[in-house]
């Protein structure tokens, strides 16, 4: 996101928490704690420090706070906003569902008033997905004018490969030639279903099928990935099941380029929002994702053109569009350009950042802020990300 707003003329600064790993970064980096109110007055001279014009928060609620809130931050935005610094906030979830879990009405109500006071601070929300306008909108119609409609982007680059590297690659994860990978990458979170897309497998009429489970094992729940691991033992592909755990964003782009076909097993279909869905389009991989209902939050997707839906997030479902893509791979190496042509003009950091999100004034530099993988920008100055 910072790289994409440099592009278009912002100077640009991230503050960031420490990296755990390497950080290939082109524009400058500050690093500070940002996990509560002992954080607030560092980061607020830090920020001043660098003199922003503008300041981007990307926000996802449980990335910064265990109830899906962290009121520090609204104190932050008002003290910026205070200080005649503009905030912009890249909203990544709302508030959760009370009708789904109404034993949290209590969280519920206190993460709507949480999106309440970040709305009265910023000059502009963006949301994933347009139903999340539209909620949003009707719940503060005296805020929608600074709502809009923001896909996610990818997260891991490119970095390209040679045919040679890819069999190379392939050959070393046990993929023998012959073989189809079908892969999917994110947070293995129990409510993605990830064991419909395990008991696909031994479904499909293509039996040599290899399963690489791209994410880090070590941050799925309790017992998770253990279920998964026996689930696939007893369906008898165990062996063929690939589970490389925490990579850099180089190795998932490297892994991601020797993948026949992707899966997105979710059964929300909400893909603009997916960061796993993004990188897979970013790679040009053909993609089997699971069909929005309602049809509100895939406007910009075209079965059989850019993607393959499924009706539900099924085993027999999920087996019978692997093995028709598997059938015709030059339709499905179609496929896979077409999303990725369409990633690169709709999605990508370069077309969502590509103007400022409100209108102003010439600026001379800009920011970002992120923690735990998220980000804030201070626009035209210098920026900030979480």
């Amino acid at each position: 996101m910072a790289e994409a707003m440099e592009a278009r003329g912002d100077s640009v600064t991230a503050l960031t928490e420490a990296a755990q790993g390497r950080r290939d970064a082109r524009i400058p980096i500050l690093e500070h704690s940002l996990s509560g109110w002992k954080d607030l007055k560092p980061v607020l001279r830090i920020i001043a420090e660098a003199t922003p014009e503008r300041m981007q928060l990307e926000y996802s609620g449980y990335a910064w706070g265990r109830w899906g809130v962290a009121w520090w931050l609204n104190t932050l935005l008002f003290r910026l906003r205070q200080r005649g610094i503009a905030v912009d906030i890249g909203l990544h979830e709302t508030a959760i569902r009370m009708r789904q879990h109404p034993l949290q009405i209590p969280v519920a109500l206190a993460q709507w008033l949480h999106m309440a006071l970040f709305l009265a601070a910023a000059d502009s929300v963006a949301l994933n997905l347009r139903s999340r306008v539209g909620v949003m909108g009707s719940v503060f119609p005296w805020w929608r004018r600074k709502l809009r409609y923001r896909p996610n982007s990818s997260n891991i680059p490119v970095w390209p490969i040679s045919e040679e590297e890819r069999a190379s690659l392939r050959q070393a994860n046990g993929v023998e030639p012959g073989d189809a990978v079908i892969a999917t990458f994110g947070m293995l979170h129990t409510a993605k279903r990830y064991e419909a897309l395990v008991a696909a497998i031994p479904l499909m009429r293509e039996k040599r099928v290899r399963l690489w489970m791209l994410g880090d094992v070590e941050k799925a729940a309790p017992g998770y990935v253990a279920r998964l691991k026996t689930a696939a033992a007893g369906a008898g592909i165990g062996e063929r099941v690939l589970w490389p755990g925490r990579m850099d964003a180089c190795q998932v782009s490297r892994m991601l380029q020797a993948v026949d076909v992707f899966v997105l097993p979710q059964a929300d279909g909400h893909l603009t929002r997916s960061g796993s869905f993004m990188a897979a389009a970013a790679h040009g991989l053909p993609v089997v994702a699971v069909r929005d209902r309602t049809r509100r939050d895939q406007a910009e997707f075209v079965h059989g053109k850019s993607i393959c839906f499924v009706e539900r997030a099924g085993p027999d479902e999920f087996a019978a569009a692997m093995d028709e893509l598997l059938q015709d791979r030059a339709a499905t190496s179609r496929l896979g350009a077409e999303l990725r042509r369409l990633y690169a003009e709709r999605f990508d950091w370069s077309a969502t950042m590509c103007e400022p999100a409100v209108a102003r004034q010439p600026a001379a530099g800009a920011a970002t802020l992120e923690s735990g993988g998220k980000a804030m920008r201070r626009a035209h100055a210098s920026g900030v990300e979480r």
